[in-house]
Order: C-alpha cells, then structure tokens, then sequence
C-alpha cells in the first residue's frame, strides 16, 4: 500500500529496521549476531457469511498466505526485535475483494558511548477498527468496510551521564508518526469518518532533566515541550517545568512528589497556564508482588494510574486503572493479535522486551497458540487529542496441561478542545467499550492441544449513534508436525447485534505455520 503523506512504507521500515540490526552484527562480538527466522503461514476460511449481510448471506472460501521474518538482537551496542509479515488475501468467489496488507511489529535500541547516548525506535503496522459504531468481527478478512492499515513510528534520540554531587542529566527528542490509508467508515449513522486522514497524528517532543541522590533522598527538575499536529487540526502545544522529589524509607518501598507548571493551547486554542501538582509510590513486598500508584492534576484534569501485579508459581493477576492524555491515533483498544495481549501480560514477569518477546513466543508455542491469530477487543481511529479512562483485569493460569487466561476490559474516551478531527468523537463526543475475553488451552497430547475461546464487546449507543454488541466463540485444534511445522482446524461462531446491521457468521479455518 502507498504510504500516506510520503511516509515510509511498513516494507521501507521493516527493511531499514532489519539493515540496521544486521550492521549492528558485524560491530559486536559474534554472541550479540541476531537470530533471524523466516516463516510462511497459510490460511483458508470457509465462511458462510462473507459480507457480515442479515439479508443475503453470501459463502466463500477466503485464501490467506502470510510469508513473513523474526528478527531479534538481545546482545551488543545494537538491541531490538522485528517481526514483520506480508498478507495476501483471496476470495474464491469474488476476486474484487482480493486484498494485501502488513503487519510489523519492531522496536530497538542503538546505544553509542557507553550508553551516554543513543537512539531508540519503534515501528508498527496492521489492520485496525475505524469506527466503533460499525460493523465489527473478530476476523479482519470480512469486516472490510470498518478497519484500515494503521502504519506507525517513532524515533528518539537521547543522552545522559552523571554530574558532580551524586547527579545525573538526561535528554531526549522524540518525533512520532502515525497514518492509515482509509478516511471513511460506514457506521450505524453512514459516514462516520470524514474528508481527510482518519487517525493521522504526528508529535514532536523535546526534555531534559537532572536529578540528585542524598542518601534515602532524591530530587531533580524536568522540563518538556511537545507539539501536535493533525491534518485536520491546527497546531497545539503542550509544555512545562515540574520539580520532584523522591523518598526511599526502606528497599521495597518508594514515594514520589512532584510539583509545576503547564502551558497548554490545547483546550481553547489560546496559551492558558496551570500549576500541576502529584504524588505517587511503589511497594514492592516481595519479588512477585508489585504496586505502584500516581496522581497528579494535569492541565486537562485529575490524571492517575494504578497498577497491582502478583505472581505465583503458576498464575499472573494484574490490575491497572488509568487516565491519561492520548494525542490521537488508536483511540480506546483496536484489533491486536494474541502475541500482543500476551507481550503485555508478561510484562511484570520480565521487563526487557527482547528476553521477554523469547518467553512470550515459547509459552504460545507451548500452548498450541498463534502468535498472529487476532483477537477483537474494540477500539476506533481518532485524529485529535483526547483523555482516556482505561481499566484493565487479568488473570493467566498455566498449569500442568492446562492454560487459562480471562481479561476484562473497559475503557471511556473523551474528546477534549475543539475537536473536529472527524470520527466518531466528532459525533459521539464521548465513547465508552467494555470487553470480556476467555480463552482455555489445553494439551490433549505433547503435541496437540484444545484451544477455546469467548470473548463479549460490547459499544453503547450515543446519541444519535446506535451501540452493538459482539460475541464470538471459537474451538481449535491445533498440533505440531515438525519441529518447525504447526497445523490447525477450528470453528467460529459470531454473533453481532446492532440496530443498522446485524448479522450471524460460521466459518471453519484450518492453518498451516512453517519455520525455516
């Protein structure tokens, strides 16, 4: 697909992401070359409602060949993670539809001068919901008419060092970039989206920082300047100066204060100032138990974040409530794929994203799971800054044979300033999305496994905006060929309830995975 605004394609960016970690090979030691894994995965849907149609369901079998590369770095100057993968999709009945689209997912870490300097990046590529008043599915081939290909990045030079005293500094310039190649969605009310670019959003932010240690004590000074822009929107800008101070009573427990000033011309379009103010603490009691707590007033309003982890030998439990600032995007949550939602769960289990994207990609191995399978969990394209309410519940149990994982999710989205972004903020004003989601694997054989799942979203109405609500079941099985070589057969149920089009679907998939 052609880049919007003369960005780099996924390609471009998989492809620069992969020379620069394979330059990086030839500076370090041969222990720090990365590994690289080719793969091809191969799909066939046989679904009785190609259209996502109440009237007239139509059947098809919809082809899927996804030749794609893993790429990893955990050693040397140079570390970071790249997995990237080309779809092509066909419909045997109706080659119109015939589509391509990406899917990337790279972040690294180019550390020069003895970490006193670097740079670090991000890219991302994949198929997103645009309106969450439209017609929605659990599988991206079918709902065409509500999702687009969301391509970002992101780049951020920085320094640091230390200062006489016990001191430290820090700088750094971060631009992100984000854009997608579909402007309309048909939702519940026709056009949601409007002209223009649905979801583009650029930022350039710049911040430096010092900070001292006393003993128990710290205390340091930041200061930011940020810069949005849309390509509906006028330029906005964000900045400020905040002071902060740190106490350390014992190993495991740490409290924060923070004091400032923020200017801001996002809320009126005209420079307005504001003293900010928080505090915050982290408590950890034991290596498996973490809780960590912020709040501040921010210019927008109360921000905070609150998040309580725990492990045993065999589950993981998370909580995590927030609210914070969004500079447009992905609003709420969006399509993601299995890989993604368990990356994120096993965050409190290991930090670092290369160690941790090896755990993650074994423990799915393991468990008979696709790392590309997508999972729906709501969301909409936003152009424009918003402040967002998200709380999220987890539990991951992996037993013996057994692996259970149940999350709950429910996020609220407001618009604040001007607005005029297009999307459905620009109608809605406010949108709420609850999703429940279960899944149970379990291994009939070393090789084989049972995998199902049942996932619920549900959308409210605003307005004049009509709510949905989906529901998708599915079963698989899935085994193991090779070392190298993973199959699958499943079916799918799902169920969408709206009032402008409602629809049943069953579909039977089988897959193919190979590694080379």
């Amino acid at each position: 697909m052609k880049p919007a605004g003369g960005k780099p394609s996924p390609c471009a960016i998989a492809a620069s992401t992969l020379a620069l970690l394979t330059a990086a090979a030839g500076v370090a030691a041969q222990s720090s070359a990365p590994t690289v894994v080719p793969s091809l995965g191969i799909t066939l849907t046989a679904t009785d409602n190609r259209d996502l149609s109440s009237k007239r369901p139509q059947s098809d079998l919809v082809t899927e060949i996804s030749p794609g590369i893993a790429l990893a770095s955990r050693r040397g100057p140079l570390q970071g993670l790249l997995n990237y993968s080309l779809n092509g999709v066909a419909y045997a009945r109706e080659s119109s539809l015939n589509t391509v689209y990406h899917t990337l997912a790279a972040n690294g870490r180019w550390s020069l001068l003895e970490g006193r300097a670097g740079i670090e990046g991000t890219a991302s590529a994949g198929r997103q919901v645009v309106s969450a008043f439209g017609t929605q599915s659990s599988d991206g081939n079918l709902v065409r008419g509500n999702q687009a290909q969301v391509r970002a990045y992101s780049l951020s030079p920085y320094v640091a060092g230390l200062l006489p005293g016990n001191g430290s500094y820090r700088g750094r310039v971060s631009y992100s970039d984000s854009r997608s190649d579909q402007v309309n969605a048909t939702g519940t009310a026709g056009s949601v989206g409007a002209a223009g670019a649905a979801g583009d959003t650029s930022s350039l932010t710049a911040s430096v920082g010092a900070g001292w240690q006393r003993g128990n004590l710290g205390f340091g000074v930041d200061a930011s300047r940020s810069i949005y822009k849309t390509p509906r929107t006028a330029r906005a800008h964000n900045g400020g100066v905040t002071g902060n101070l740190s106490w350390r009573p014992d190993v495991d427990l740490q409290g924060f204060l923070r004091l400032g000033t923020e200017v801001d011309d996002i809320r009126s379009g005209r420079s307005e100032r504001v003293w900010t103010w928080g505090l915050g603490g982290v408590w950890t009691p034991t290596p498996r138990t973490m809780i960590r707590a912020d709040y501040d007033r921010r210019f927008f309003g109360r921000s905070h974040a609150l998040m309580v982890s725990h492990r045993t030998a065999r589950t993981i439990w998370s909580l995590a409530d927030s609210r914070s600032f969004q500079t447009g995007g992905v609003g709420g949550r969006a399509i993601v794929s299995a890989y993604d939602l368990f990356f994120a769960q096993f965050a409190t289990v290991e930090p670092d994203p290369a160690r941790r994207d090896a755990l993650v990609r074994n423990f799915l191995v393991a468990n008979g799971i696709d790392p590309r399978s997508e999972v729906a969990v709501g969301g909409f394209l936003n152009t424009g800054p918003t402040v967002q309410r998200s709380q999220t519940a987890s539990l991951a149990y992996q037993g013996l044979r057994t692996t259970v994982m149940l999350a709950l999710v429910r996020t609220q989205t407001q618009q604040i300033g001007s607005g005029g972004g297009g999307g459905d903020l620009d109608l809605a004003g406010r949108i709420a999305q609850r999703t429940i989601s279960l899944s149970l694997s379990h291994h009939l054989t070393p090789q084989s496994s049972l995998i199902v799942g049942l996932s619920q979203q549900h959308t409210p109405g605003v307005r004049t905006l009509d709510g949905n609500d989906l529901q998708t079941l599915t079963a698989t099985w899935s085994t193991r060929l090779g070392p190298s070589t993973s199959a699958s057969l499943g079916l799918r149920h799902t169920r969408f309830r709206s009032d402008a089009r409602p629809y049943d679907e069953n579909a039977l998939i089988g897959s193919v995975r190979m590694q080379f």
